[in-house]
């Protein structure tokens, strides 16, 4: 595994502009969110041979990532709650864009960090298309809880109609990601992984466009990644619960639904059993179970084949 260079370029990310700290040669300044300002951000890392770090921002970072992946520049993705931890820690009390930047710096320059796995473009595509899915089933969600509280029969026409509209649209982005993993190079990729219990198509797509490291890490590796890997709780004489902790919270979601199902398949059910006879809670046993899965699938995605039940 990667680790952060000494020369380091740290971005905080808002909306429309990126302020920017270097290191060794302490310095600032600031650009555009944009083109331009992505093409400056490339530039001075080529430059410099830098590591680009900055925080998660869901959707504000994406060009950012597009930018360094097609440059093939080395980047680390920070955790937002790791970095204001570190923060904390450091003395960096005060929160302004300067002040988050310089924060940066110092957390890659004295934390050991991982470089992210280049994102395919592919993989882009397919996670665009999920993210606009998302986006319509949390709305048909919100409208459908509404519809339980309207009696007003026009309106509540209406509602059902937009209902019906996002539905139909749902099942549009559903088709499209189908035909986005069928016609591209992830298509062995969601073979392996559908033939597995538990993993159905829009897991699959899901598991390929946001966990590229997938097949690519150990078992110990890939667990702490997603975030099911359990995390000690001990001190002196002292043993505290096993607790899983931070992670990809999105990929941890489709994990847990597969394991609901594949602790029903006889690959899966005995150990599943053997955890509920010995009194462990069910939402413990989801959690080894969504753990053994995701081990499986890093197993198989390495050796590029489908599943086995001797896998389990």
């Amino acid at each position: 595994m990667s680790t952060i260079a000494h020369s380091i370029l740290a971005i905080d990310i808002s909306k429309d502009r990126l302020d920017i700290s270097t290191l060794p040669a302490r310095r600032r300044w600031s650009c555009g969110n944009d083109t331009e300002g992505l093409a400056r951000v490339v530039g001075q890392a080529r430059r410099q041979q830098a590591t680009v770090i900055f925080e998660a921002t869901s959707v504000y970072d994406r060009g950012l990532i597009k930018a360094l992946d097609a440059a093939g520049l080395p980047y680390h993705r920070a955790n937002p709650r790791k970095a204001r931890q570190f923060a904390r820690a450091a003395g960096f009390l005060a929160k302004t864009d300067r002040v988050d930047s310089d924060m940066l710096a110092a957390y890659a320059a004295s934390v050991p960090l991982s470089l992210a796995e280049p994102v395919a473009a592919e993989r882009q595509a397919v996670r665009r298309l999920l993210d606009r899915r998302e986006q319509l089933v949390a709305m048909r969600k919100a409208e459908m809880v509404r519809r339980q509280q309207i009696d007003d029969p026009e309106i509540a026409g209406e509602v059902d109609d937009h209902i019906l509209e996002l539905t139909r649209r749902i099942d549009d982005y559903e088709a499209r990601i189908e035909e986005a993993m069928r016609h591209s190079t992830l298509a062995p990729i969601k073979t392996w992984l559908v033939s597995a219990p538990g993993v159905a198509g829009l897991t699959s797509a899901g598991l390929v466009a946001g966990l590229p490291e997938l097949g690519r890490r150990s078992a110990k590796t890939i667990s702490a990644l997603v975030g099911i890997a359990p995390i000690a709780r001990d001190s002196g004489k002292l043993r505290g619960r096993r607790t899983i902790w931070g992670g990809r919270a999105h990929i941890r979601r489709l994990l847990f639904l597969a394991a609901r199902h594949a602790m029903k398949n006889p690959a899966f059910k005995p150990f599943a059993d053997r955890l509920l006879e010995a009194g462990k809670p069910r939402k413990l046993v989801i959690i080894a179970v969504a753990r053994k899965l995701l081990v499986v699938l890093n197993t198989m995605v390495k050796e590029q084949r489908p599943f086995r039940p001797a896998d389990a």
